[in-house]
């Protein structure tokens, strides 16, 4: 029986016609303009991670269809998956660990002739500054040998930044960065080609000097900003409109159209912030001083490419040692037996436990965040 092809021709004509659409809707909704190119043969784009839509923001600039890499969540959604599917064809992959069954897909769409999508940060950022990047994607394009598209987005984090809202009238545009021969790939080591991803996919929208109207553009800020760099309280930022303070107390700052902070004595952009909180946490975890808690939470198992169950939970807490999920009863995880933690959308964080997906869903200001940060480092502890 022959195998059933990835690449069909029913996706030429599906992108074809949604790309007229998301053109005028892109432009009308972010102002985003897309550099057009023309890429033959079969290619690997990566791309900086800034907005939900990047994959529609990067395929305006190709006349073919792109294969994105996709979260195990896209494909637990009840009708919508399915569609998604038949449509789009995106390339499972599961978050943060690795999936040899998305590399053997990449190799199946690139044998077909097709451009293979991705995020190397895996993740969208939510500082604006880059999340951190593997040595994975370079050694995935030194195994596939096809051309390697380095695309930029400039003013996703601006527009539309992952823990925000609303999104904000600003300017984006998307154009390729750079392209790598395979002949290029072939001659460079890991680690040189490593480098030049990351550099060529660092993208700071806070150095553009474009502005980003919003009224309401601070609001849900405490999903990134956890720790009051003032008094040290941890899960005390409250948004409102274009301010956030600290409810402990009182420290006030406006996130500005810029995307700067003011008073800028502590930290004067996001991503300065959010360093400094991975840094006092990793000392508080050495000290055995954190704990986390979050009440009204959801609680799920996730089986690949199949629909979620609903757990037994309530309230979670958290501190150096694990995170112990409460309902009817009680369940302790330690981070000491998690293979990975990872950061889902903008208020869900997945946790994989003996080949169990396990994720929490918090409420609309939920810090999943902070969670991910306190695996980290209780992990170097």
């Amino acid at each position: 029986m022959a195998r059933t092809k990835w690449v069909k021709r029913r996706h030429r004509a599906i992108f074809a016609f949604l790309r007229v659409i998301f053109r005028w809707h892109t432009k009308l909704k972010y102002n985003f303009t897309a550099i057009k190119t023309n890429i033959t043969g079969p290619a690997i784009v990566m791309c900086n991670h800034t907005t939900t839509l990047d994959p529609f923001f990067v395929s305006l600039s190709f006349k073919r269809p792109v294969y994105f890499y996709a979260s195990d969540d896209l494909f637990n959604i009840k009708f919508v998956s399915p569609i998604i599917r038949y449509l789009a064809a995106p390339i499972p992959k599961s978050k943060s660990v690795k999936d040899l069954q998305a590399v053997r897909d990449s190799l199946t769409v690139l044998k077909e002739g097709g451009i293979v999508g991705l995020f190397p940060e895996g993740n969208r950022t939510y500082s604006g500054g880059q999340w951190e990047i593997t040595d994975a994607a370079a050694k995935l394009a030194k195994l596939c040998k096809a051309p390697l598209i380095l695309y930029n987005i400039q003013g996703g984090y601006g527009s539309d930044p992952r823990w925000g809202k609303k999104t904000r009238k600003g300017k984006m545009l998307g154009y390729v960065k750079r392209v790598l021969s395979a002949e290029e790939l072939k001659s460079l080591s890991v680690p040189e080609l490593f480098e030049i991803i990351k550099t060529e996919l660092n993208v700071d929208d806070t150095l553009s000097g474009v502005k980003f109207k919003s009224r309401r553009r601070a609001e849900n800020i405490e999903r990134v900003l956890y720790m009051c760099p003032k008094c040290g309280a941890v899960s005390a930022i409250q948004s409102h409109k274009s301010r956030f303070k600290c409810r402990n107390c009182g420290a006030e700052w406006t996130y500005n159209e810029d995307l700067s902070i003011s008073p800028s004595e502590n930290f004067s952009r996001v991503y300065e912030w959010h360093e400094w909180e991975k840094s006092e946490l990793k000392k508080r975890a050495e000290r055995n001083e954190i704990r986390f808690e979050d009440r009204d939470i959801k609680f799920f198992k996730s089986v690949r490419l199949k629909r979620k169950e609903l757990l037994d939970g309530r309230s979670i807490a958290a501190d150096a040692s694990g995170i112990t999920v409460i309902g009817k009863k009680s369940a302790f995880y330690p981070f000491s037996q998690m293979t990975a933690l990872t950061v889902v959308g903008k208020r869900k964080f997945n946790f994989y436990v003996d080949g169990e997906i396990l994720q929490i869903k918090g409420g609309k200001r939920f810090c999943a965040l902070k969670y991910l940060h306190l695996f980290e480092v209780s992990n170097d502890v």
